[in-house]
């Protein structure tokens, strides 16, 4: 739909404010505050127009008008201006970052709270998932008493732990664990299969003395370790912000949408559907009836040219969208980049 230029920046201007304010805008309102050049009525007559061609809503016969779903999506392709990030708030997403850790879940845990810390918005992240992950290292620790730690650490940096009754000393579980890394090392949760791991047995049962049912446990607990990297997790970061937005002042939304942020199979079918890159949902535009009051931005990541996750910024509809998409794309380039100097070298995960 064609908008001539002085209607197109009535809109920008009533977006604006109304992303300010969370009030109703008036043209009295735009009239003082923009430099137009253009009367109160002028403004007026104008905002009338652009609320008939279903741009703006007047949610009350005496009250100003708001953007329309239509109204949102026209000013985030057409009108939103480049959102720069500040010194300070490059400063507080590096401090966050800074102190690197070599496991990708708390990375992702890291991004989602840097997210909602620069955004101040309510942040879903989804883990990774790596159905191609391969063990890297097995280690088992004796803790004495009769148990041994078991601990899988994977390609993709995820470590799995479990302590099993089983009665060895150091030595021992040494030896164990060079058994267990010649045969299993490099294999993924498709390659351990029911064939391989009685051939493990077979193997640790002709050397070490311990019942085949232990052998049989501690193997099933390795396979369900790295199968279990096909499980998405999600992470939701400062979902009581959406209290002190007026949009949520309703006690039932607000019941509603935290009941919806709860729900974790929502929110992976919801992060699932976005396309990668950065993508805007407004509105209605959102599968989910309980996000038709808010708007959703998702940017991916990805770990050697593979999207893995999705980062997530859940927010009123009047939401900051220069500075919340410019803030997922420098999160995003982050993560991906310390994804890439940690496991590049590992090959693909």
């Amino acid at each position: 739909m064609e908008l001539s230029e002085r209607k197109q920046k009535i809109l920008q201007a009533v977006i604006d404010e109304y992303i300010g304010t969370a009030e109703p805008v008036g043209s009295r309102a735009i009239s003082k505050k923009n430099e137009l050049g253009l009367s109160s009525a002028t403004i007026r007559n104008e905002m009338a127009d652009l609320e008939e061609m279903g741009f703006l809503i007047q949610p009350h016969t005496s009250a100003g008008r708001v953007p329309s779903d239509v109204g949102y999506r026209f000013y985030v392709n057409s009108l939103m201006r480049r959102y720069q990030m500040s010194v300070e708030a490059l400063e507080k997403m590096q401090a966050i970052m800074a102190d690197r850790v070599n496991q990708l879940e708390l990375i992702i845990k890291k991004a989602s709270l840097m997210a909602s810390t620069l955004t101040e918005y309510t942040t879903v992240v989804t883990s990774p998932k790596l159905t191609s992950a391969r063990i890297k290292k097995i280690e088992l620790v004796s803790l004495g008493f009769g148990n041994v730690m078991i601990v899988i650490i994977t390609s993709a940096g995820i470590i799995k732990n479990q302590s099993v009754e089983l009665d060895l000393n150091d030595v021992e579980a040494s030896k164990l664990s060079e058994v267990l890394n010649r045969r299993i090392s490099g294999l993924t949760a498709e390659d351990l299969t029911l064939d391989k791991i009685k051939e493990i047995g077979k193997e640790i049962d002709e050397s070490f003395d311990i019942a085949p049912k232990v052998i049989i446990n501690m193997l099933n607990f390795v396979y369900e370790a790295i199968d279990s990297l096909d499980y998405t997790e999600v992470y939701v970061n400062n979902a009581k912000s959406i209290l002190s937005y007026p949009e949520f002042s309703d006690v039932g939304k607000a019941r509603e949408m935290l009941a919806f942020l709860d729900d974790k199979d929502n929110l992976v079918k919801l992060l699932g559907s976005a396309k990668d890159g950065v993508d805007i949902k407004i509105g209605a535009e959102n599968e989910f009836k309980e996000l038709e009051n808010s708007s959703m931005i998702t940017v991916n990541y990805s770990m050697n040219d593979k999207t893995i996750g999705r980062i997530g910024v859940i927010g009123p509809k009047r939401m900051n969208y220069a500075k919340v998409i410019a803030s997922l794309d420098c999160i995003s380039n982050q993560v991906d980049k310390i994804l890439y100097e940690l496991y590049n070298k590992e090959g693909d995960v």
